[in-house]
């Protein structure tokens, strides 16, 4: 019965080790609500955000809308479903020019953790390996 709880444990923390690393993580804020989401980017008062499956792209929007003589700039960053990943893994945005005043920059990114502001799959191997490791060795001195 021991054994067959070891195989569980070790099955089950594999897997969420690993279903855990492989999401990415973003920065999710809005600079409207939040004035410390803008540029220059403290990305120490901010938390990253496990994203879901199904958003496996961080993104940064600018968004300035021309109101009473002035700019006026949003930031927003936020998980990701689509967008195409520019040049320099996402580090040149999209421009887009609207009709009345707006302008749009975006920028998506996958290449690693908090992009949208540090490795995604190095971090998982590197946090994971020592883990899996010692669950390893537990599991051979149960069956030994």
């Amino acid at each position: 019965m021991n054994k067959l709880f070891a195989v569980v444990a070790t099955v089950v923390a594999t897997f969420l080790i690993v279903q855990q690393g492989l999401a990415i993580k973003c920065f999710v804020c809005n600079s409207f609500h939040q004035a410390d989401c803008s540029d220059w980017f403290d990305n120490v008062t901010q938390h990253l955000v496990a994203c879901e499956d199904w958003q496996p792209k961080c993104r940064k929007v600018v968004q300035e809308v021309w109101m009473e003589d002035h700019w006026d700039v949003r930031y927003i960053r936020q998980c990701a479903a689509g967008g195409t990943i520019g040049a320099f893994e996402g580090r040149i945005c999209e421009e887009m020019y609207g009709t009345y005043n707006i302008r749009v920059r975006h920028c998506h990114c996958d290449n690693q953790d908090g992009c949208n502001s540090a490795g995604r799959h190095t971090a998982l191997f590197s946090l994971a390996l020592p883990v899996l490791l010692t669950l390893a060795i537990t599991f051979q001195r149960i069956i030994s």
